[in-house]
């Protein structure tokens, strides 16, 4: 192997004997690799961060420290850390015990020189493919993820610590708090990105078996339970054993997400979640606010959404009037961020929606005589929010606060049909 076809791979080296040592150093440099060397553990451990970008290569017998200790310290600093533990011909079971608890392998004494730079380098490629990763994870939490607040701040920095590990989880909060958005971008963060995510919404649910041999066959990357308490104690039970059991066992093949209400302490009291299945899921806890409770976030998702919204309709993205913005600030949007949503997609297609008294105003200048202008402004509007939902009358008449019939009416009067609006397939 030449130096060319490994630039910069950074090894840490810990064994207490020098000599050895050395001869790692050689070897390592010889094919272009950067070895850091040390006999001591508590130096080595020093040398340890989150942002390591290389791979350690660790003896797995140490007088100072034994180095299962020094594995376990490791991944207390970053279990992502890939460790290759060095062993005697008589320590197998050890080295096997040791990846069971998350090194990367082992390799005997004394070393075969190409497969250890064989596996040095893969080591190393996997640790560059974590932080890439890691980098990427950052990047898409803070897009996704819109605000400032030191709520919204702690839940992004709670996806980046768990999007790649493969733990099941739960998620609490309101109606519109923006669950379901959260359980999908940690789909597309976990390790089962390439597979499908899909939502049981188990009020409807007769066989929780069922389903789950179904997901498992169909090759589900991620289940989204919506309202567990829903279940009865049975189906909660055996879900919940069947999951721990394939945890213990490393047979995962998919994540599985419980939605939930704030209210899910009470929900165990009144019997309607069984213990078992609420600490099963709540090992790992989103607990999302409402909006009222994150105010500094209204403005800048209330930009976001607008400019969605705008892209999506292909318009330009509107100017929004100062005293209108301190109007949203001081609403308590009890339907939240789903409620938000809905007023900036209208705000983009002309509407203000008075969001303290349910009154719309139109944002379009007046051109024109008065009846021709109230005439193309009614039909311009019922055909934006046409295309905003493709086609869907009901979505139309919710969003414009009148009567499907009125509605009906009024496409009617402007010729316009609701096929026309839906998707081409």
């Amino acid at each position: 192997m030449t130096q060319s076809l490994m630039p910069d791979i950074d090894v840490l080296l810990i064994d207490d004997d020098e000599d050895i040592l050395e001869s790692y150093r050689h070897l390592l440099n010889l094919a272009g690799m950067v070895a850091r060397v040390t006999d001591s553990p508590e130096k080595a451990l020093s040398l340890l961060t989150p942002e390591w970008q290389g791979a350690v290569v660790l003896d797995i017998y140490m007088p100072a420290m034994n180095g299962m200790e020094v594995l376990e310290r490791i991944k207390h600093i970053d279990p992502r850390i890939p460790v290759i533990m060095i062993t005697g011909h008589g320590d197998i079971p050890l080295a096997v015990e040791a990846v069971k608890k998350g090194a990367y392998d082992f390799i005997e004494k004394p070393i075969n020189p190409p497969l250890f730079l064989e596996l040095v380098v893969k080591a190393h490629k996997e640790r560059q493919s974590i932080l890439a990763l890691r980098n990427a994870v950052i990047s898409t939490t803070q897009e996704r993820l819109v605000g400032d607040s030191a709520q919204i701040t702690a839940i992004r920095e709670q996806v980046q610590q768990i999007a790649d590990i493969d733990k099941d989880l739960m998620i609490e909060g309101e109606m519109g708090t923006g669950r379901h958005l959260l359980a999908q971008l940690l789909h597309e963060l976990s390790p089962h990105r390439d597979k499908t995510i899909q939502t049981v919404d188990c009020q409807n649910l007769s066989d929780i078996k069922q389903v789950i041999a179904q997901i498992e066959a169909d090759e589900v990357g991620t289940l989204i339970l919506r309202s567990p308490y829903d279940l009865s104690s049975e189906a909660q039970r055996w879900l919940s054993s069947y999951l721990l059991d394939i945890e213990r066992q490393g047979k995962r093949h998919f994540r599985t997400i419980a939605i939930l209400e704030n209210n899910t302490q009470q929900l165990v009291t009144e019997g309607r979640l069984i213990p078992e299945f609420y600490y099963y899921f709540s090992q790992i806890t989103f607990s999302l606010p409402p909006l009222s409770a994150r105010r500094p976030d209204i403005i800048p998702l209330f930009r976001a959404f607008l400019r969605q919204s705008a892209q999506r309709l292909g318009i330009a993205v509107p100017k929004i009037d100062r005293n209108y913005l301190d109007i949203l600030k001081r609403y308590d949007w009890p339907g939240n961020i789903r409620e938000l949503r809905n007023v900036a997609e209208l705000y983009a297609v002309g509407i203000v929606k008075m969001v303290d008294s349910e009154q719309h105003r139109a944002i379009i200048p007046p051109e024109g005589p008065l009846d021709n202008l109230v005439d193309e402004y009614e039909r311009r509007l019922i055909e934006d929010a046409l295309y905003l939902f493709a086609g869907r009358v009901s979505d139309v008449a919710d969003y414009l606060g009148i009567p499907r019939k009125k509605l009906y009416l009024r496409m009617k009067k402007h010729d316009l049909d609701k096929d026309s609006y839906k998707p081409k397939v």
